[in-house]
């Protein structure tokens, strides 16, 4: 993330010098951002094109006025937010028009986009699109951090810029995102108790109109009764069916009107112009027939993880009756069980951390609060999946574990795959004194920071790769 960053700010610099190529490079960079955020939190509202195409505008015109090009994502991402934002005020002295619950099971499904690309399960698309449909039960601010949250979980946004985005501090986002979550999984609840046939009967004053109030009225419900929350019991975590299937794919006249509109300083020749200047223009043309493409065949485009380097052999020998990791035995001797802290070999100062959802690698010393000196503390204990490898739990009692290879917390779900994600084998670091941390279920793979961010990669055998994934185990930050 930090090279995209570093290639943000130098096209942003260029681009305030007045380098028009690089101006078109950011629009076809972080166009796909900015749509994404505005269709999800408006839930695919008509407008959406109309919105995109005024925030993109609004932020080529203030582009100049940035003065931290490296913080051009959630600089772009904010003022998205703020025009969504504005656009729900206005929305709101609209009187709202409501559905009869008989007709409301007719509405088109929004989240349509998530079934996108082929070869999806049937029940995993269905999934995807309640996780759509749950997110019209969320207040207003909370559907805007869904958004974002989304953008995250799919490694296209890091915590430090969604907080950044948001103007508050990382350790309040990750509250932020924990009560979004919650509201989020109770109304998944919801929508799977009212899609069940037969209806619980007690659902049946429901109006057909997703929204918080209704959300509250029917949690009190849902909550308690055996029914409902049947309906629920096989849902998958959201964080596990988002990646994968991200961002939206821009319409192509979108893309080609905002290019057009910045190099002609707002004046707009419609969709015949707009096509007349897409056979001039490289960029546009490129950006156009890629979406045109793209869009004509799915809902929404595929954005799988980083492609992880061409395997090679593991660093250990692999017994032949398993595919865990071996425990290293010198590297073992630097761990123990107990609490600890475990910082960056190469980072000097940094150490994991658990920060709301998600594993991550920040500063902390003396001069820092309890808070944070207790999110950088573990307790590793006897490994879930093999007791000669460790586990490491967080306050609250959650596990470090990986998932779709970011390293998040999640509680105990008594499950193969969960112990075997929260296991990990130690190993000799780079440096003396120093481990790394091999994924018990893949061999080869290890815990490394990636920036702030906490992954689990598979190992191209260099140094680099070494450094970042070496840490030093400390006493704890926090008693």
């Amino acid at each position: 993330m930090r090279a995209v960053q570093a290639d943000d700010a130098v096209l942003v610099r260029a681009a305030q010098a007045g380098d028009r190529a690089a101006l078109d490079r950011l629009v076809a960079a972080h166009l796909p951002m900015v749509y994404t955020i505005v269709r999800q939190a408006l839930d695919g509202h008509p407008d959406v094109d109309d919105i995109v195409q005024d925030i993109m505008l609004r932020a080529l015109r203030q582009l100049r006025s940035l003065r931290t090009p490296e913080a051009f994502r959630p600089w772009l991402a904010a003022i998205a937010l703020r025009q969504v934002s504005t656009y729900r005020h206005r929305m709101e002295r609209v009187a709202a028009q409501t559905a009869p619950l008989d007709e409301a099971a007719e509405i088109p499904d929004a989240g349509a986009g998530f079934e996108g690309v082929t070869h999806l399960r049937v029940e995993l698309s269905a999934q995807r699109r309640q996780v759509q449909r749950a997110g019209r039960w969320l207040d207003p601010d909370d559907q805007s951090l869904l958004s974002l949250w989304w953008l995250e979980v799919a490694g296209q946004l890091t915590r430090a810029e969604l907080a950044q985005t948001l103007g508050i501090s990382v350790i309040h986002a990750g509250v932020r995102i924990q009560r979004m979550r919650t509201q989020l999984d109770l109304s998944r609840t919801i929508v799977a108790a009212l899609d069940a046939r037969p209806l619980c009967p007690s659902l049946s004053d429901w109006n057909g109109v997703p929204g918080p109030l209704w959300r509250k009225r029917l949690a009190r419900h849902v909550r308690t009764c055996p029914v409902c929350t049947r309906a629920a019991r096989d849902l998958l975590p959201a964080d596990r069916l988002l990646p994968g299937l991200v961002l939206f794919p821009v319409p192509a006249t979108l893309t080609a009107v905002i290019l057009a509109k910045s190099a002609t300083d707002g004046a707009a020749g419609g969709v015949a112009g707009v096509f007349a200047l897409a056979a001039a223009h490289p960029v546009v043309s490129a950006v156009a027939a890629g979406t045109l493409a793209a869009g004509a065949a799915v809902g929404a485009a595929e954005l799988s993880r980083p492609a992880p380097p061409a395997p090679i052999a593991a660093p250990a020998p692999v017994r032949a009756t398993t595919t865990a990791a071996t425990p290293s035995v010198a590297a073992s001797a630097l761990m123990r069980t107990g609490s600890l802290s475990l910082e960056s070999a190469n980072a000097g100062g940094r150490f994991v951390t658990a920060a709301g959802d998600f594993g991550l690698l920040t500063s902390v010393g003396p001069g820092n609060t309890v808070t944070a000196r207790r999110q950088a503390t573990l307790r590793a204990v006897a490994g879930l999946a093999d007791p000669r490898c460790f586990s490491f739990r967080v306050a609250d009692g959650r596990y470090l574990r990986h998932s779709s290879w970011r390293v998040r917390m999640d509680p105990e779900q008594g499950t193969a795959l969960f112990r075997g994600d929260a296991t990990f084998c130690p190993r000799a670091g780079q440096s003396a004194g120093s481990v790394t941390l091999e994924a018990s279920n893949y061999p080869g793979w290890f815990l490394r920071h990636r920036g702030d961010e906490l992954w689990v990669d598979q190992s191209d055998g260099s140094a680099g790769f070494r450094a970042d994934g070496s840490f030093v185990v400390r006493s704890p930050l926090a008693g």
